[in-house]
Parts: structure tokens; sequence; C-alpha cells
């Protein structure tokens, strides 16, 4: 009798490929409109089961051992449901870049479909389209190209103050949680008889961060660690009292 062949497990997975759209925030600071790049993931679906999981394609899924060598190499989820990664590019659309039409205010949810009917999916897409192309935009064409390059102009002007504004709320928070370490390390100074040991365990930094503190003066330059030290020690809140 033939011994039967074990069953491959991931047969009765579902496993379905799509792109997503997934925002990029460098880029979005960088151009300060919402900025997406197309990504491949995969759908893994249990039957029997409500839930399912989505990863990146080309993320590492498993090991796979060589049956004449024993040796172990890692398989993406794109090589292990490799034929259905390969029914799923047969279909696939062109990759795009940009931000999508969904996120330009001017434009209306059925000015969108027809752009999308047309292959049009982001707004640098309408702002690039030109000739033959442009007149199968039909009346008014010009008019939504024009206000395409506009969006785009005005976006990029405005950018380094979004980017602004990104780096003065991470700035706030930096200092916040500086602030909310700082207290919790004078609290810590003035209740505990280790002091000087916690005091001696902190880096230049925090050092000159727990003086700022204490004194409402950070120190300028460069000092010796030993001088930040002794200036730390002065001022801690056991030794003021």
């Amino acid at each position: 009798m033939l011994q039967q062949q074990p069953k491959n497990p991931d047969d009765n997975l579902v496993a379905v490929f799509k792109t997503i759209a997934v925002e990029n925030p460098a880029k979005t600071l960088e151009k300060g409109r919402p900025m997406f790049d197309d990504m491949e993931i995969v759908e893994i679906r249990f039957p029997g089961r409500r839930d399912w999981s989505a990863f990146p394609a080309l993320a590492f899924s498993d090991w796979v051992t060589d049956p004449f060598t024993g040796a172990q190499t890692k398989r993406t989820y794109a090589e292990r449901f490799a034929h259905q990664y390969r029914q799923f590019k047969l279909h696939a659309q062109q990759t795009k870049q940009g931000t999508p039409l969904e996120y330009v205010p001017f434009l209306t949810e059925g000015k969108r479909a027809e752009l999308r009917a047309l292959n049009i999916y982001t707004i640098e897409a309408l702002a690039s389209i030109d000739g033959a192309d442009l007149k199968n935009l039909g009346d008014g064409g010009r008019d939504l190209k024009n206000r395409a390059t506009e969006y785009l102009a005005e976006t990029l002007r405005a950018a380094p103050s979004v980017q602004l504004q990104a780096e003065m709320e991470a700035l706030r928070a930096r200092n916040q949680t500086l602030e909310e370490d700082n207290r919790a390390m004078a609290q810590r100074l003035s209740s505990e008889t280790s002091g000087d040991e916690l005091i001696d365990a902190m880096s230049d930094t925090q050092l000159k961060d727990y003086i700022a503190t204490q004194t409402g003066i950070r120190p300028q330059g460069n000092p010796r660690r030993q001088s930040l030290l002794r200036m730390a020690l002065e001022v801690r809140p056991e030794k003021a009292a």
C-alpha cells in the first residue's frame, strides 16, 4: 500500500492578496498633504472562524527545510502562497503613489468616481494629465487639471509650516516627559537616603535637566561631569533643607 503524503495545512487556509494605501508620514510632512504608498498585503482567513489576519506580502512568514540538504531558509507570504500571489499579480492594477483623490477637498464624490473610471487615482496623476488624455476628462477638464496643479503648489508652500508644527508638538511632548521624569527623580531624591547614588547614576544630559528643574537655569556649554555632579548634589532637596 502506498503511504499517503501528509496534507499541507495551508490547503485549508484562504489567502487573499490585495493592495492597500498606507500613509507615509515622512512624505506627508515633506509635501504638506496626506501622502500614501501602495503596499501589497495578504489576508489569511480560517475556515469555520470569523477571525482573520493580515500581513505584508513580502514579510517573513516561516522557515522551510530543504529536503535534500536540511538547510533552513526564510519564506515570505508571497512564496508560501505562491499560486494565489501569481493570480493576484496577473490582475494587479498599476501601482500608484501620492495623495488619493479622497483627500482632495475641491472634488465631489461624483467627480472622484469619474476620475477613477479613467484610472486617475491621485491628485498628482490629475495634475500631470495632458494632451489627448486631457480631452477624455470632457468639459472642465483643463480647469480640473489647473486646480490640481494649484493645490499641489499650495500644499508644498505650506509644507514647512506643517513640519514646524509637528516639530513643535514633538518638542512639547519631549519637554513634558522630561519635566515628569525630573519631578519623579526629585521626589525620589527627597524621600530616599540613596540620593547621592541616584545622582551619580544620571547621564550628563539628565544632570543638566535635573539642575535646570531645581534652579531654573540650565548649565551651558559642556562642563565636566564632576562639575555637574557637584552642582546637582548642592541643589538636591535634602541638601537645601
